[in-house]
């Protein structure tokens, strides 16, 4: 089991975060865009963990889409070391967790984002294609449940 300790050491930012989501969801790099499946995508050097496709896009204005793209975590305005740490809580917590106590713990302003990160994470929990992306940050849960 990760300690929130080992947690915080293994995803210091938010590109460590990214970036394990990428490696997960894409081990030998993106191949295929997620909205049309065109296999000519490219990576931008402007935006980290961000790709363009430009069969689905407007002439000279190519679709892009992040490495979040298609999962819980899509257009999400929290920095994905919140989300993770939020998920290590609601994993760990014997009894669950409210999402009152995740508001409190991440000192966000409303209940409703609270809940809402919560209801996300919960949802996901139930895809067998999230469970994937997850490997060291629950191994207990897949486990137990």
């Amino acid at each position: 089991m990760m300690t929130l300790r080992e947690l915080m050491a293994t995803f210091p930012d938010n590109e460590d975060c990214k970036r394990y989501l990428q490696e997960r969801r894409w081990p030998d790099d993106v191949v295929k865009c997620p909205r049309c499946g065109n296999d000519k995508v490219y990576g931008s050097k402007a935006r980290p963990f961000t790709w363009q496709c430009t069969a689905c896009g407007k002439p000279r204005h190519p679709y892009r889409f992040s490495v979040l793209v298609g999962t819980i975590f899509e257009d999400t305005k929290y920095p994905m070391k919140v989300w993770f740490e939020v998920l290590w809580s609601m994993l760990n917590a014997k009894k669950g967790i409210s999402a009152m106590q995740i508001q409190r713990q991440i000192g966000c302003g409303s209940y409703e984002t609270a809940f809402y990160m919560c209801h996300r994470l919960r949802a996901g929990m139930r895809d067998p294609e999230f469970r994937k992306l997850m490997g060291e940050v629950a191994p207990v849960f897949w486990t137990s449940g």
